[in-house]
């Protein structure tokens, strides 16, 4: 039986094989969804630092409820298609794996575009993303909630990540699962990660729900810094000038 591990290493071969990447470094972190490595990129292109996400196997991993973020998702899917995906069988499976991996690709590759703080993305496949990665040799960029920063500044990152949320649903888009563990802190700057449920606002019902839910793990985050902010009332604001063309 193949392993997680073999697969991983299949999955990294890959980025080495078509020359993106020269060596694997260390395991950046391992979830339920994916795993982080940091590589070295390949000489001819700077040999610089990369990250590698590599997803879990489809039958070793656990997808989340993710009905909530998958409509809208399948509107150019084949009627088949949309059936295996609903009944979950094993194609449907094998199509909602694709469709996570992809959707953060697009996703990323689409904001970074836009300007927003997300790592820029450079070549995926079938189970794995290969993009910017932030960090150094050593180790890499911590979550924001395992840092402390002075008051004064923590008030300037709160608000670049509410102007992050304002072009992101500016793009039509909500995070989705927005909190201080997948958001990087690095150098004095947020860089905000993990894209694959993000939602499109123009057509899934649940968008609103989720775009308050996000402001709400970041506003009550920040309030151990005694920032005072009104989760509901910027979601409520946010959402009228969206819904009125205003953003």
């Amino acid at each position: 039986m193949t392993t997680a591990l073999e697969i991983d290493e299949e999955l990294l071969d890959a980025f080495i094989g078509d020359g993106s990447i020269a060596d694997v470094l260390y395991v950046v972190r391992s979830g339920k969804e994916a795993t982080v490595y940091c590589c070295r990129g390949a000489a001819a292109s700077g040999g610089g630092l990369v990250a590698a996400k590599v997803y879990r196997p489809l039958d070793r991993r656990n997808f989340r409820n993710d009905a909530i973020y998958q409509t809208g998702r399948d509107a150019a899917m084949e009627s088949r298609t949309r059936r295996a995906l609903a009944n979950k069988t094993r194609h449907g499976r094998d199509v909602q794996y694709g469709a996570w991996i992809n959707a953060e690709f697009q996703t990323m590759r689409m904001l970074h575009a836009a300007g927003a703080d997300v790592p820029e993305v450079f070549s995926r496949s079938n189970g794995a993303i290969l993009m910017e990665y932030f960090g150094d040799e050593e180790a890499a960029a911590p979550m924001l909630n395992r840092v402390t920063v002075p008051r004064e500044q923590a008030e300037q990152l709160l608000r670049r990540i509410i102007d992050n949320v304002t072009l992101w649903l500016t793009n039509h888009l909500v995070h989705g699962d927005l909190s201080p563990y997948n958001l990087l802190y690095w150098e004095g700057r947020i860089v905000a990660i993990d894209f694959p449920q993000a939602v499109d606002a123009r057509i899934n019902p649940s968008a609103r729900a989720l775009l308050g839910r996000d402001l709400e793990n970041v506003c009550g985050y920040f309030s151990k810094y005694r920032i005072r902010s009104d989760a509901e009332r910027i979601a409520k604001a946010l959402w009228a000038h969206y819904r009125a063309g205003r953003l």
